[in-house]
């Protein structure tokens, strides 16, 4: 999507998110590192799975797929997407194209068609469908919700492949404290799924270059675009080790009143 032009306008209270307000994303270009795990996956004859938020993260692994497909950096294999909410979104994207920036214009005027559309691309729907990908036993890609693992589908499709060494699951985004997806990042051996321990012998991949969310100077920058200091900023959105880090920097940075916000608290705006 377009890049915003518009500056932050005033505010008196500002409400600002922390989820990585203590790091910066991991260095890289997601192209190649994606590029890299489909093919040393498809080489051993695995599969991916993606637990992939609907709206956003799906999409943006959708594009970097059908441009390293055109480009010849992965071989064509099937793609299938596994969410309802998912599908209804792109819906969405293929809309508005207004909102598309330079880039996705220009792949979508060309003879290749939609740049969110591989080659070999599968919806999934119906739970029919859905259940119907467990037959796949060739390589392929499997983009499910919910992101983190909580819930959804994307948990029928770990617990059948997880076991398998071949395999491979991306975490493509921040997993929060207490879901699956945590437990993966932090090298969980069993997963608790349908009350049952899946083991995981599969590749866990992290890609945090993918995340939506902006990196500590990301989110020190955008504040720093704002015409005058709020009378009080409070920080959302972040474990508290993220949070109070990005407080200190904001008010070591800019001298501002920054607070952390906590569960339960009310606050007057009109005081």
């Amino acid at each position: 999507m377009n890049d915003p032009v518009t500056p932050p306008s005033n505010a008196d209270v500002l409400l600002c998110e922390s989820t990585y307000g203590d790091r910066e994303h991991a260095p890289g270009d997601p192209a190649q590192l994606l590029a890299d795990i489909v093919n040393r996956v498809v080489k051993r004859g695995g599969s991916i799975v993606v637990p992939a938020f609907a709206v956003g993260r799906t999409q943006t692994f959708m594009y970097y797929l059908r441009q390293l497909e055109d480009q010849q950096r992965i071989s064509r294999i099937p793609v299938y997407v596994d969410s309802p909410m998912a599908l209804s979104a792109t819906d969405l994207y293929l809309k508005y194209k207004a909102e598309h920036d330079a880039d996705y214009k220009h792949l979508d005027s060309g003879s290749k068609g939609d740049p969110l559309d591989v080659h070999e691309f599968h919806l999934a729907r119906s739970v029919e469908e859905s259940k119907a990908i467990n037959n796949v036993k060739t390589p392929c890609i499997i983009v499910s919700a919910s992101g983190m693992a909580a819930g959804g589908r994307v948990l029928h499709h770990l617990a059948l492949r997880l076991p398998d060494a071949r395999n491979a699951v991306i975490l493509a985004g921040f997993q929060a404290q207490g879901t699956r997806g945590r437990a993966l990042q932090e090298g969980a051996r069993m997963l608790n799924i349908f009350g049952q321990q899946v083991p995981v012998n599969a590749e866990i991949v992290e890609m945090g270059q993918l995340s939506a969310h902006a990196g500590k100077n990301e989110l020190l920058r955008w504040l720093g675009g704002l015409p005058a200091p709020p009378k009080q900023t409070y920080l959302t959105h972040g474990e508290p080790q993220a949070a109070q880090a990005l407080q200190g920097a904001i008010q070591e940075k800019f001298k501002w009143k920054a607070a952390v916000a906590r569960y339960l608290d009310t606050i007057d705006l009109a005081g």
